[in-house]
């Protein structure tokens, strides 16, 4: 009975995450304290009259992005001289535009995550772990940024609203279930149940088996050579007839470019995803069902791969920030044992 239960509460998460990027996406709660001058949103509403501090729903991101865009429009009218254009609200406004842009992609993403852990778990793969662990640290994380909001809200309006506290621990309780559906979530279906697309899990250690040595004890000094010629005239050659247009066409025509870019990323999705299905679709799903667990597939290996761009740029990041502070280190010290050293110019 638990391990039914613990079943139809992981059914429930996603759509309950699939409903909030939903109502994010379009429709937005939004917070105003009337006693806050400092914000755009204490001043008067257009009607003479002060608003009221409490909840107010407006226009989700998409409305905003929208509204967002048609004031840069009206910013950088051709009509309006040069030099009465305000650029530093105008690079304001885009920055903000870009915000909004990437909290957009961040809830679609979620949606489109939701629907993917929902699909890995009804149809018991053998990822469904993974990625409902992801939803459920993406819920988590979303579930932290409202807390201040709803903190403010009870601080404030502490005899005006009610529902203040009541939404705190409704949201602790939220964060505390998540957290523990993270760690059972795995206890769900053992191994032997959740086996569908399996042979999609050792894919690279089942394409290694195909290849022989000989290849590589033939490997002659020579042709490492010519192989590396080979490497370096191809890049050129792409560098200049691929990659150098494509930035040209970015740079100038950025909304087409966009679009190419789309309609490839589309088309590479649609090759990853047949590729997937001749190797891994089961013979007692149908049809649309052996799509939708491709989709999800394809979606692990996105996730997969920005995780693990995102870890090996912090690496990155952690390696050089540590290589300066030691050579910083090392030259306060030499500074310390030499005192005839001025920083290096006297060396």
């Amino acid at each position: 009975m638990k391990k039914f239960s613990r079943l139809h509460l992981a059914y429930i998460i996603p759509f309950i995450l699939l409903f909030v990027c939903l109502f994010q996406l379009f429709l937005q709660p939004t917070f105003l304290d009337a006693n806050d001058t400092t914000t755009m949103e204490a001043m008067l509403d257009g009607t003479g009259r002060e608003p009221m501090s409490g909840f107010y729903f407006q226009g989700g991101a998409i409305s905003q992005m929208l509204l967002t865009q048609k004031i840069l429009a009206e910013l950088g009218d051709s009509g309006i001289p040069t030099d009465s254009q305000p650029e530093d609200t105008i690079d304001r406004m885009g920055r903000i535009l870009l915000g909004q842009r990437i909290q957009i992609f961040f809830y679609c993403f979620l949606g489109l995550l939701s629907i993917s852990s929902f699909v890995s778990l009804r149809y018991k793969t053998f990822f469904y772990t993974f990625m409902n662990r992801i939803l459920y640290v993406f819920g988590i994380i979303y579930a932290f940024s409202i807390l201040p909001t709803l903190i403010g809200a009870a601080v404030r309006t502490a005899g005006t609203n009610f529902w203040g506290v009541p939404a705190i621990l409704l949201t602790l309780g939220w964060i505390v279930f998540l957290i523990y559906m993270t760690l059972t979530v795995d206890q769900v279906f053992s191994n032997a149940e959740a086996d569908r697309f399996s042979s999609l899990r050792n894919l690279k250690e089942d394409e290694a088996e195909f290849r022989t040595g000989s290849k590589a004890e033939s490997e002659t000094f020579v042709n490492s050579i010519l192989h590396f010629l080979g490497i370096i005239v191809l890049g050129t050659i792409v560098g200049n007839l691929v990659y150098i247009p494509l930035f040209l066409l970015q740079r100038n025509y950025a909304s087409q470019f966009g679009v190419l870019l789309l309609i490839a990323l589309l088309v590479l999705s649609g090759f990853y995803i047949r590729n997937y299905l001749r190797l891994g679709k089961s013979g007692d799903l149908g049809k649309f069902q052996n799509l939708a667990i491709g989709i999800s597939y394809l979606q692990l290996r996105f996730v997969r791969n920005i995780l693990f761009g995102t870890f090996g740029l912090i690496l990155v990041v952690l390696f050089i920030v540590f290589i300066f502070s030691l050579l910083i280190m090392n030259i306060g010290i030499l500074e310390n044992l030499f005192p005839a050293i001025d920083g290096g110019q006297n060396l």
